[in-house]
């Protein structure tokens, strides 16, 4: 009897802790739900004011800068990656904009006067004239960054400026990040020369193809594609004034023979394969640009879409 009572007890008391573990995970669940909803609604009340602030005609670059800072951690990464492109798309129709403004030959002038590379304060206030100083500032706080080729001047976006942003978006828009503010940092070719050692064209090339395989589904997937195609021809080409070829005697330059020779193209993208097969061609040429090695490059970068 006693055994049986005391059974009894144990089994309430088992039933009555189940009890309390289900109440508690279904509060739980219940909090969990909410709170996503309210983050769902605050999702969406961000991103309908980030439209409308897009939509009205005096909204600034600096505008969406100082939206993105105070919202994006109130969206999710897919939304907070729709706000990054939409910051890019607008300072791409800006920089035209300002491009036209820089091409005036008096702006050029003054420019080269005035102008010393940075654009801080300290630096912006020095400068006498006030409509270069004025345009330094709009440059600025549009997000970009002043630069020259054969003498002009003239704005890029600073994608640096994204990588703060890196942690709030989706993987492929973090990579494409990072892929841009290497460009933006150093850029590849200036003057018709390259601005890059050899090694780090290959290093970038197989960043990029890495990306579009990892990411091939990804919006910023055609940019990346067009970018290869700009580093393969480097590859494969170099510049006018950094010929991978010497003109004199048809031969490989020394600085990037040294590194061909020893790179390793295990990649399976087309960058990678397009290098392997040109660095076989070439050594079976002996490394001289013949005409087999010549026909071949127009060939690859043709069909390279």
């Amino acid at each position: 009897m006693k055994n049986h009572l005391y059974k009894k007890i144990v089994f309430s008391i088992m039933m009555l802790v189940m009890l309390m573990v289900i109440n508690g995970c279904t509060n739980l669940g219940k909090q969990n739900q909410a709170a996503e909803e309210t983050n769902g609604k605050e999702d969406r009340v961000t991103m309908d004011e980030f439209n409308a602030m897009l939509q009205k005609e005096d909204s600034k670059v600096r505008d969406v800068f100082e939206f993105i800072n105070k919202k994006i951690a109130a969206v999710t990464p897919q939304n907070a990656s729709i706000m990054l492109d939409a910051l890019e798309n607008k300072q791409k129709t800006v920089m035209v904009k300002m491009k036209d403004t820089y091409e005036a030959d008096s702006i050029q002038l003054k420019m080269a006067k005035y102008f010393k590379g940075d654009l801080r304060d300290s630096a912006l206030h020095e400068i006498q004239d006030q409509d270069i100083r004025e345009l330094l500032l709009e440059t600025r706080s549009n997000g970009f960054k002043v630069e020259t080729a054969e003498g002009f001047y003239f704005p890029v976006i600073d994608y640096s400026l994204y990588k703060q942003y890196r942690a709030n978006v989706t993987p492929d828009i973090a990579a494409y990040m990072d892929i841009m503010a290497v460009e933006s940092n150093i850029t590849p070719a200036k003057d018709a020369g390259l601005m890059i050692s050899w090694e780090e064209i290959m290093k970038r090339g197989i960043s990029q193809e890495q990306f579009l395989q990892e990411y091939k589904d990804s919006p910023k997937a055609a940019d990346v594609e067009k970018l290869l195609k700009n580093y393969l021809i480097f590859a494969l080409y170099g510049t006018n004034n950094t010929p991978l070829f010497q003109y004199e005697n048809k031969q490989m330059v020394p600085a990037a023979k040294e590194i061909y020779q020893k790179f390793t193209w295990n990649g399976s993208g087309r960058f990678s394969k397009v290098m392997a097969e040109y660095l076989i061609l070439i050594k079976n040429n002996k490394y001289r640009l013949t005409q087999e090695v010549d026909e071949y490059r127009k060939k690859v970068i043709q069909e390279f879409q």
